[in-house]
């Protein structure tokens, strides 16, 4: 990466946030999807001087949920780098316009997939079709990756691979 602060959903504008950056600015937020449990946060990162980025396919659903939201500087598509070596993947499923962030041995997965379970689907714009298509994707990524999801404690793909009963394929007995 070329040494640019990136902050993935930042859920709201917290003292605990805050905290945790200290002096450090931050230059891009990625929002993996329009949930208010993942851009509650924009507004004052972007107030800081942050670029806000997210899909073009959840700005209807960001309009909805937050009328005046700040204004999106990069809309992302599959296969852009937020920064060298941040890539973004399109993983629609939980939201029309959800996004994976993988890096250098890191994906962020947003609510697509979470240590043990995976991302809903009966949200407005939801779609299982899509979500397992954008499952199949990620567990089809060669290796191994450290895991960040939306919500929920950290693990790895190969874990999920193995034990996630949502990813597992159906065995006859």
């Amino acid at each position: 990466m070329d040494g640019r602060t990136v902050l993935v959903d930042p859920a709201e504008p917290s003292d605990k946030l805050f905290s945790f950056l200290k002096d450090r600015r931050v230059d891009v937020v990625v929002n993996t999807h329009g949930h208010f449990d993942h851009v509650g946060g924009d507004w004052a990162l972007k107030e800081k001087g942050a670029s806000l980025l997210i899909h073009r396919g959840d700005l209807p659903l960001l309009d909805h949920v937050y009328p005046d939201h700040p204004a999106v500087d990069r809309y992302v598509e599959d296969g852009d780098e937020v920064v060298p070596g941040l890539c973004v993947l399109h993983v629609p499923g939980h939201s029309p316009g959800s996004v994976a962030l993988l890096g250098d041995g890191v994906l962020f997965t947003g609510d697509l997939l979470f240590a043990g379970s995976i991302g809903r689907t009966d949200f407005p714009g939801g779609s299982p079709e899509a979500m397992e298509a954008s499952l199949r994707r990620i567990v089809d990524l060669p290796g191994d990756y450290r895991v960040y999801p939306g919500h929920g404690p950290r693990t790895t793909l190969e874990r999920e691979r193995k034990r996630n009963e949502f990813l597992l394929e159906p065995r006859c007995e």
